[in-house]
């Protein structure tokens, strides 16, 4: 099934409409919907606010009843309070023990644990809304008397703290959810009522909408294109034909455009024609030039023939000079690589020598540093022989004074006697450790003197490298002279050679390409005949395009040339 361009717009017209129409209705009945669930949510909330209220009225009534009251007449009179068909009011204390109730076994009691199926602790609730705010709602479900079925029940308590009670009562509240379900179902049917009306005005608008798009459609945009196809049917070699330009919008613009090619297509095809009569004159002369070329080309190919063979025995004689250059440039490259390498390897072992002299010299001072530390050892070991030898004294002294003091100083006699036996043996290590620190002190003299001997012999090692290095980089700088000068001796001779058979490989190439171009003028001839008839019918191919004015003076102007009427 073929669509034309109109169908095709008025579809997509059709589906841009109807989409805005689907999304502005939805949208719309979306609005209605949720108008009608937050007047169900404000008529819940009125009824709900109702019963809060009446609660609230009997709470308040019986706080004012009880406040004045001694314990006990309050206990009473709350008991005795009664509301409605089964209202009540209770009493319990901030720690939930139930005070009064109608059922007094429960008063007494510890309701901690009362709760509801949906796990909400009632009075656990209750009483820490008293204490946050002194009075508060709850909202929970509880069974009605005689009834198996829980329903929602509000209960509304407030503190009396000077007494240490929290009065309370609920009621139940079902009968707000069975009329919050009437009113919903009346507001459905209003909701419902509203989409239909709404629906109905949306359709009446699509179709209006459509019909004025069918209209703007034909009349600007497929009347004009069937106008523009019309006319390309028509057309044939008529280049004469032109669109008519009825709008200003982009169809407006596609006819003036096809109108502005139409003429350019007819200077076209009048350059084309022009260019064609050039051609067919010009052929003439083309076949006088060839038959020149022809013999020009015979001539000059026999002399390129001498010159190829003539460089080619040159070419062979650049190639082995060549690779004799060669071979003194791979001899030259050799002997430098290899002084390089040696003048590296005695600059690595300069370094290395370098670095075993810093290694010495950082031991040297390590050393020293030792024997430093050492005679300041053995200035520790005098003072701990000068402690020692006052240690002595003072036992000594002290076992004197334990000898004339008796049986009472005798045990103090051995402790003195016991002192003076430990300070000769610190006496005795310490010289021991003195000996052992003078020979460590020879040794690291004798090890200072050793190195200082190898601290120089390095350095003289350090001296003689660098002038061997030295050396070896004047050795590489004569050996790069010498290889630079072979290398370009080398380059030369290989330029010349490859300039040699590049000149060779030309002239083959012009001996080939003369080979060709004879080939090609011998063909010329045809083809010029070719072109001259194929002038002929691109003429008259020309000739059968109408371009008007233009067309009627070219073949005027044929007519005279040729002398035909």
């Amino acid at each position: 099934m073929r669509f034309t361009l109109r169908k095709k717009v008025l579809g997509l017209t059709f589906i841009s409409v109807l989409s805005i129409a689907v999304v502005i209705s939805a949208i719309s009945i979306m609005n209605i919907l949720s108008r009608g669930e937050e007047r169900i949510a404000a008529y819940r909330a009125t009824l709900l606010s109702e019963k809060q209220q009446q609660l609230k009225g009997y709470v308040d009534m019986a706080v004012r009843v009880v406040e004045g009251m001694p314990p006990e007449d309050a206990k009473k009179a709350v008991r005795n309070m009664r509301y409605g068909q089964d209202g009540y009011l209770w009493a319990h204390d901030f720690h939930n023990i139930m005070i009064v109730h109608p059922d007094p076994r429960l008063e007494g009691k510890d309701q901690n644990d009362l709760r509801d199926p949906n796990g909400i602790y009632i009075l656990r609730e209750i009483t820490r809304v008293c204490r946050e705010k002194g009075e508060g709602y709850l909202e929970y479900s509880w069974r009605r008397p005689g009834q198996e079925q829980m329903q929602p029940k509000i209960s509304y308590a407030k503190a009396i703290p000077a007494r240490g009670w929290i009065v309370g009562t609920g009621i139940y509240v079902d009968d707000v959810e069975a009329a919050v379900a009437k009113e919903r179902n009346i507001i459905r049917q209003e909701v419902k009522s509203s989409i239909v009306q709404y629906s109905g005005l949306s359709l009446t608008v699509l179709i209006l909408l459509q019909i004025v798009a069918i209209f703007l459609v034909k009349r600007f945009i497929a009347g004009p294109i069937e106008a523009i196809s019309r006319t390309l049917k028509e057309f044939k070699n008529d280049l004469s034909v032109t669109v008519p330009v009825t709008t200003n919008d982009e169809v407006g613009d596609l006819a003036r455009w096809f109108n502005e090619h139409m003429a350019s297509l007819r200077q076209v095809i009048g350059m084309v024609s022009e260019v064609t009569e050039k051609v067919y004159a010009q052929a003439g002369v083309i076949a006088v030039g060839v038959d020149k070329q022809s013999e020009f080309a015979t001539e000059l190919s026999s002399s390129v023939v001498e010159m190829s063979s003539t460089m080619e025995e040159f070419s062979s004689t650049a190639s082995q000079i060549a690779q004799h250059s060669q071979g003194v440039v791979e001899r030259a490259d050799k002997t430098l690589l290899d002084t390089k390498n040696g003048a590296a390897e005695v600059e690595t072992l300069t370094l290395k020598i370098n670095d075993i002299s810093q290694d010495i010299q950082s031991s040297l001072a390590e050393i020293v540093e030792l024997g430093r530390k050492s005679k300041e050892i053995t200035k520790v070991m005098e003072i701990i022989n000068n402690i020692a030898n006052q240690t002595k004294l003072i036992a000594f002294n002290a076992a004197l004074e334990a000898a004339s003091a008796g049986e009472a100083g005798k045990r103090f006699g051995v402790v003195a006697v016991e002192i003076r036996r430990l300070a000769d043996s610190v006496v005795e290590s310490t010289t021991e450790i003195e000996g052992k620190i003078t020979e460590i002190l020879d040794a690291v003299n004798r090890l200072v003197m050793s190195s200082e001997k190898s601290s120089q012999m390095t350095v003289d090692g350090q001296e003689y490298a660098s002038h061997t290095v030295a050396m070896l980089i004047d050795i590489v700088d004569g050996v790069e002279e010498t290889t630079s000068a072979a290398r370009q001796i080398s380059l030369s001779t290989q330029q010349q050679q490859i300039a040699s058979s590049q000149v060779v490989l030309a002239l083959k190439d012009i001996e080939q390409g003369l080979r060709y171009s004879s080939d090609s003028i011998h063909s010329s001839n045809a083809v010029t005949n070719e072109l001259a008839e194929l002038s002929e019918k691109l003429r008259s191919l020309v000739m059968s395009f109408n371009l008007g004015s233009t067309n009627a003076a070219r073949k005027a102007a044929t007519s005279a040339e040729t002398g035909n009427p």
